[in-house]
């Protein structure tokens, strides 16, 4: 095999175990959480750090030198798998959080974890699942692979590389924007909490609540205890335009698919440490936000139930 001929398949085997590793991280999501979530940084199915591991692994396996024509023993690819993804996983989650501020997993309530990026529970997996793979999956893939022409495996190559690209342009555009966005609502949040205090000092006690900021009906409930105060239309024009601003941005990242909302929800374990605080209080109130759009949706639907009804006994 020429060189050319060794780059289109070490390309092909990068996508291939790359869209793999990313199934596995769907289902083992799914299994989890219920709910199908794309877990990977990319907005396509794929997890580029299993392409790179298993590219790694089968390479480093098939340089290994042995004294006679067998293959590495399970053992050995076991420990080979587990210190090169191992590693994969500490640069990988290292780069990114060098790069984004943001931490995309973390282990840090794993024993023996090293700062949070890795730990020997998951390496171990590591290690089994390489064995799985040499020794199982990768031989039954080879060998389905070998029919496909080379000028086949070369353009899907080079489509496969060009749709990467704009992917990997378009993923690191929303995570910058993700941590432009998490800055936005610490400062809406700060503001809030100033206008709070002023109602707070007002009241005698503590108006606002995360459930008044996000339920109108409580909202206003809560500005109801204004009447009759000072300046009261002055305050409450005041929270409302603080209460609207931070809705309408918390609002917006739930309708983001490719930004904010996706990249919240592939990483559960997502930790920033600039804006820790404002990252999952933004976690709970999207799900407080569906959570109302669900109680709007069952009630509108139930109020037109009960119309068709009336309808019907007229």
């Amino acid at each position: 095999m020429n060189l050319t001929e060794l780059a289109v398949k070490t390309v092909y085997w990068f996508f291939l175990y790359g869209f793999i590793g990313w199934g596995v991280e769907v289902v083992y999501a799914a299994v989890k959480t219920h709910a199908l979530v794309n877990r990977g940084f990319l907005c396509g199915p794929i997890c580029p750090i299993y392409g790179f591991g298993m590219v790694g692994l089968v390479y480093s396996v098939n340089l290994i030198p042995l004294p006679d024509s067998g293959s590495l023993s399970a053992v050995a690819v076991f420990f080979i798998g587990m210190a090169l993804t191992t590693a994969i996983e500490l640069v990988g989650g290292w780069a990114l959080f060098k790069i984004y501020h943001i931490r995309w997993w973390d282990y840090s309530n794993m024993k023996f974890n090293l700062g949070g990026y890795i730990c020997p529970q998951f390496s171990l997996l590591w290690g089994l699942g390489s064995v799985l793979m040499i020794k199982v999956f990768h031989p039954l893939l080879a060998r389905g692979s070998n029919p496909m022409p080379f000028k086949v495996m070369l353009i899907l190559d080079i489509v496969l590389l060009l749709i990467f690209a704009v992917d990997v342009g378009v993923s690191t555009a929303a995570a910058i924007g993700l941590n432009k966005y998490l800055r936005e609502i610490d400062e809406l949040r700060a503001r809030l909490r100033v206008t709070s205090d002023k109602l707070t000092t007002v009241l005698g006690t503590g108006a606002m609540t995360a459930d008044a900021v996000l339920d109108e009906q409580k909202l206003q409930l809560a500005l109801a205890k204004l009447e009759g105060r000072e300046n009261a239309a002055e305050l409450r024009a005041e929270v409302t335009a603080r209460v609207s601003d931070l809705r309408d941005k918390l609002a917006a990242a739930e309708h983001d698919h490719i930004g904010a909302r996706r990249l919240l929800r592939a990483f559960p374990g997502m930790k920033s440490l600039k804006y820790g605080e404002t990252l999952a209080t933004t976690r709970a109130a999207m799900v407080h936000l569906r959570e109302l759009a669900a109680n709007a949706r069952e009630t509108a639907a139930t109020a037109a139930a009960n119309a068709k009804e009336k309808i019907k006994k007229a």
